[in-house]
């Protein structure tokens, strides 16, 4: 007796390696597919992701809990790693089975790829303007640079150090050695509204003259948070000084140490891009006798390696760069006229492998039909080792 026979003496093992443990989970994805994408409509696409997708477990009508898609989406790939460790049968006229099975898997591992690592940001432009920096949605930074003067008409260049804020905590010391200064956290709120005034703080350095933060509750939308803090800096000279930072603040709070201005502020993490994306044009077509937006895409060009070369984005025509994807996602219209198109930024790693895995389980598809054409009028061998 093998290891793999003497493993499938045991009604656990056989319990994983169950076919119709695969079926019950494949359903619960379609359940989990269809009620997140209903969900989408009154919750929003990050609640509905978090709640069905993001989740292990969820309660249903707040006491009932439903397995969630990591739960159900760990619990698929174990259960077909365990089928081919143990209970699929190698051999060539079970090729298409065996080149399916591993397709099916592929596609879980490229999903666990993209969920861990894919970076979603956005890229808001006005027509005329180019960039090669994108913009978070919901995690803050603090930025500090020093002004430099343009080497082109309207062209801004800055080298700009940057602090993700995400575990900060009260005490924590944050080394800018290369700026000369330290940065010592003395309170920090996720979620925060700001006041000015208050005489006990009337030395802090704010450029909205905000002396006083109060901590809100956390918004069940990350996007609806805004963060602010109070920090001191420490220079190497022994300089301090008190700053209050606040994430709904337009301007810069500027601070002078040893002589130089620096600019200092808590904003969303913005996410250098590979390339330089100019917006060309944006067009619009409204339904007849509304203002409502019919369908909305945007001429861009895009520099890369000193070249140009134009692309037209729309709702269904993305643009592809190595690991990045930009989808038109909204506009805006400001009140002089000016238009603005706004870019949903995706940089996967792992872009390419559910292409992969499509082609692979395709390809075991084929091949497997093709095989039970010749081999139907004939004895046929078992797939699966059924359990004792």
């Amino acid at each position: 007796m093998n290891c793999r026979e003497h493993l499938r003496q045991y009604r656990i093992i056989g319990f994983f390696t169950s076919v119709k443990l695969t079926t019950f989970f494949l359903l619960l994805l379609f359940i989990l597919t269809f009620w997140g994408t209903v969900a989408q409509v009154h919750n929003g696409l990050y609640l509905a992701q978090q709640r069905y997708f993001h989740s292990f477990f969820f309660l249903v009508m707040e006491f009932l809990p439903f397995p969630g898609g990591q739960a159900v989406m760990w619990g698929l790939f174990f259960n077909l790693v365990s089928v081919a460790l143990l209970r699929l049968v190698y051999k060539w006229q079970n090729v298409g089975i065996i080149i399916i099975h591993f397709g099916l898997l592929l596609f879980l591992i490229s999903g666990f790829i993209t969920h861990r690592f894919a970076q979603e940001s956005f890229l808001t432009l006005p027509e005329g303007r180019a960039s090669n920096v994108s913009t978070a949605y919901h995690d803050w930074e603090i930025s500090v640079w020093k002004e430099t003067p343009p080497k082109f008409p309207l062209q801004i260049t800055r080298e700009v150090m940057a602090v993700n804020t995400k575990n900060f905590k009260t005490g924590q010391v944050v080394d800018l050695n290369e700026l000369g200064f330290q940065l010592t956290v003395k309170e920090y709120r996720r979620n925060c509204n700001a006041y000015v005034g208050g005489a006990e703080r009337s030395k802090i350095i704010n450029a909205s003259g905000i002396h006083r933060l109060k901590l809100m509750p956390l918004e069940k939308e990350p996007q609806k948070n805004t963060p602010g803090g109070v920090f001191d800096i420490e220079t190497a000279k022994g300089e301090n000084y008190e700053i209050l930072l606040f994430g709904g603040e337009s301007k810069t709070t500027i601070v002078k140490i040893g002589g130089v201005e620096y600019n200092m502020m808590l904003r969303l993490a913005r996410y250098p891009l590979p390339f330089t994306l100019k917006l060309v044009d944006f067009m619009m077509e409204k339904h007849p006798g509304t203002d409502t937006a019919r369908s909305f895409k945007s001429l861009v060009a895009i520099e890369t390696k000193n070249v140009w070369r134009d692309k037209l984005i729309s709702m269904n025509n993305p643009l592809r760069y190595k690991d990045y994807t930009l989808y038109q996602s909204s506009y805006a219209i400001d009140n002089m006229g000016y238009e603005f198109s706004t870019l949903a930024v995706v940089a996967n790693v792992g872009r390419i492998l559910p292409y992969i895995s499509t082609f692979v389980t395709f390809g075991g598809l084929v091949i497997h039909f093709i095989l039970m054409a010749f081999t139907a009028k004939k004895d046929v061998e078992p797939i699966f080792v059924e359990n004792d």
